[in-house]
């Protein structure tokens, strides 16, 4: 097996704090490098429709909804584990754009509905088509049994750190 920039932070730690195991870095350390790594390629892919990767989860969030294309602004943050200030600074962008509008919940006056303008339903379907293919390649490395056995171990990495399924 080869070794990496992950093998050699784990080396070093052994060096310096032998009374600690740094083990659990094997992994969180590589899922938390590739997570930067993909967020770059991915930023990268989408600036010539004019948005950030998180600009196009809040559209997609919104896209997979389905018709009217709409959520509440508690919906989407809970989907994209963000809390509802973080939202709607983003949102802000994406309302100033004209990829989305908010209003106020008629059923709940105290939140907010997010629905995906015309517009921003158009830019949703062609990024996400070029994010998906920046994905493909970006996987491209893996063979396909490879691919399901690492989402599977993924999958139960989220469910042991809380991520419970709807």
């Amino acid at each position: 097996m080869e070794r990496d920039f992950v093998d050699d932070v784990l080396d070093q730690w052994r060096a310096q704090r032998p009374d600690l195991d740094p083990a659990p870095l094997s992994v969180l350390a590589r899922l938390t490098r590739i997570a930067r790594r993909v967020t770059r390629r991915l930023d990268d892919t989408l600036k010539d429709y004019g948005l950030l990767h998180v600009d196009l989860d809040i559209l997609a969030t919104l896209r997979r909804a389905g018709e009217p294309y709409e959520l509440t602004l508690g919906e989407i943050a809970r989907w994209m584990l963000a809390g509802n200030s973080t939202m709607t600074s983003r949102l802000d962008r994406l309302v100033a754009a004209g990829l989305v509008d908010r209003r106020q919940n008629p059923a709940n006056r105290r939140t907010a509905l997010i629905r995906l303008t015309p517009a921003g339903l158009t830019l949703a379907d062609e990024a996400f088509a070029a994010e998906l293919t920046a994905q493909e390649d970006m996987v491209s490395g893996l063979s396909e049994p490879d691919r399901h056995e690492l989402a599977d171990l993924l999958r139960r990495l989220c469910r042991s750190m809380g991520e419970i399924p709807d």
